[in-house]
């Protein structure tokens, strides 16, 4: 799919989970929410660099059971949790040197990889009250970050990144997400 800047932006989706087929053409709209936000954030300077030709980021789409798995092999939390994202970008370089000045020289990018789990989406947003659709880009927004350096392991970083989304999603109409 080309964007403002003509760069490719190559979103990668698998579905693990049957229930996630049920949902009238998810594949379509988590690859329009990724288009969207992507040029809404920072790799967009990144994506208009010459030398730049190819975004990639891959999405898995789970159940409770494989994300809790997941998360267990790989964070040692033996928990289900909505999203997580595992950047294949150098998170401390990008802190030294900054994310443009990283991936200036890269005509691939791969992002890294994205992993929903459909079960605890849909329990965040009874809960919450929120559209399905509307926490998707939240969700997926909050992922993006995480993959290009954001993090929230102090209250100034965790602040930050909620600044930075909650700006995004008003963008598109969405109300702050932290705000219950």
């Amino acid at each position: 799919m080309l964007i403002k800047n003509q760069k490719k932006i190559n979103i990668d989706i698998t579905i693990r989970n049957n229930d996630w087929k049920r949902i009238n053409k998810i594949e379509n709209l988590i690859k329009e929410i990724v288009n969207k936000l992507i040029i809404e954030t920072e790799i967009n300077e990144v994506l208009k660099s010459p030398k730049c030709k190819l975004l990639n980021i891959d999405i898995t789409l789970v159940n409770d059971r494989q994300i809790k798995d997941i998360n267990y092999k790989f964070r040692n939390k033996n928990k289900a949790t909505d999203i997580l994202s595992f950047p294949m970008i150098n998170c401390e370089e990008i802190k030294i040197i900054g994310l443009k000045n990283l991936l200036k020289k890269q005509e691939n990018i791969f992002l890294g990889d994205i992993v929903i789990s459909l079960e605890t989406v849909r329990k965040d947003v009874i809960k919450s009250d929120k559209s399905f659709k509307n926490h998707l880009y939240h969700l997926i927004l909050h992922s993006i970050l995480h993959l290009i350096g954001y993090d929230h392991v102090n209250n100034k970083d965790a602040k930050k990144m909620e600044n930075i989304e909650i700006s995004i999603l008003r963008k598109f109409g969405i109300r702050n997400p932290y705000i219950s």
